[in-house]
């Protein structure tokens, strides 16, 4: 099929609409993909991201430990296989955790901003508890007071409690892109984080979201695509907290394709558009482009994006 022969605008609903960017980012070539920027952001392509994650959160827990230095992280939710594995070399290799700070970047919400609680089933926080926190031997885990996740009482100035705990701005903020270019919460084109500008959307704090759809879709599919069972409100960090972390650690390796095992086209540009598009307030995720960090990218995910990623059944 000549793509060419049929030109269309893409959906009104998705933020990104200018076409060279997104042709530019769609036939980017594999020998281009890796570079470091002026601002130290690295892209890396690895066979298996999350193995390099691992061992990147290891150190970082190791070094606190050893320089005897305060360590404030955010950390995404839920990552069970990152953090159990971490968490396990911790314990195997006597390594104390008791300088680290940890912040969890987001939390489901209901329609009338009440932050869901830990004790909720799905609370992206109590996944952070059971599959971070309490796997650590007991004489090497962090004092629970180290422990931030969202609370009623707490949602107002979380981001001045991440800024006050880490002397202003997270040492480390890990993360994952969505599919709608969101990292945490913070979906483009929402009432929380609408803005006239860039510089004004990077001032934007912590707080209530109401979340796009595709985040919906997204979300639900951890409940085997039961989006009426699926929150449609979350708290999250917001874009001040990204851009004042001193550096980054984020995967891109999470695609799958309706249970198959296979990596969309979709999955792939919205990684492309994070990775080699403008930093834009329409792909939140693309403001790690404004600091050190390192992407690890799965070949897959690396893989080209041509017509015949369209197959006829």
């Amino acid at each position: 099929m000549d793509q060419k022969q049929f030109g269309y605008a893409p959906p009104a609903w998705l933020p990104v609409q200018d076409m060279e960017v997104l042709e530019r980012c769609r036939t980017i070539k594999r020998e281009d993909m890796e570079f470091t920027n002026e601002n130290g952001y690295t892209i890396r392509i690895v066979p298996h991201p999350e193995s390099a994650i691992v061992t990147e959160l290891f150190e970082w827990i190791r070094r606190s430990d050893a320089e005897d230095k305060k360590t404030v992280i955010i950390f995404p939710n839920s990552w069970r296989n990152v953090y159990t594995a971490a968490v396990e070399m911790c314990n195997l290799f006597n390594v104390n955790a008791r300088n680290l700070h940890c912040f969890c970047m987001d939390e489901y919400a209901d329609e009338d901003g009440n932050v869901a609680p830990i004790t909720y089933g799905d609370s992206l926080g109590g996944h952070f508890l059971r599959e971070f926190f309490l796997p650590f031997r007991e004489d090497l885990r962090p004092p629970l007071s180290q422990i931030h996740y969202y609370t009623n009482e707490n949602i107002g100035h979380y981001s001045e409690l991440i800024e006050e705990t880490s002397d202003g701005g997270a040492d480390l903020i890990i993360s994952a892109t969505g599919w709608i270019g969101h990292t945490a919460f913070i979906d483009p084109v929402t009432e929380k984080f609408k803005a006239d500008t860039l510089e004004e959307f990077k001032q934007i704090k912590a707080g209530f979201v109401d979340n796009r759809r595709l985040t919906v879709i997204q979300n639900s599919m951890g409940r085997n695509g039961d989006i009426w069972h699926t929150p449609r409100y979350s708290v999250s960090i917001g874009p001040y907290d990204v851009v004042h972390a001193k550096c980054h650690l984020e995967r891109h390796d999470l695609g799958f394709c309706m249970g198959y095992g296979m990596y969309s086209s979709w999955e792939r540009m919205i990684s492309r558009l994070q990775l080699y598009g403008p930093v834009c307030k329409e792909v939140p995720a693309s403001l790690f482009q404004l600091s050190p960090g390192t992407i690890y990218v799965s070949e897959m995910m690396a893989a080209p994006i041509e017509p015949s990623d369209l197959k006829e059944f």
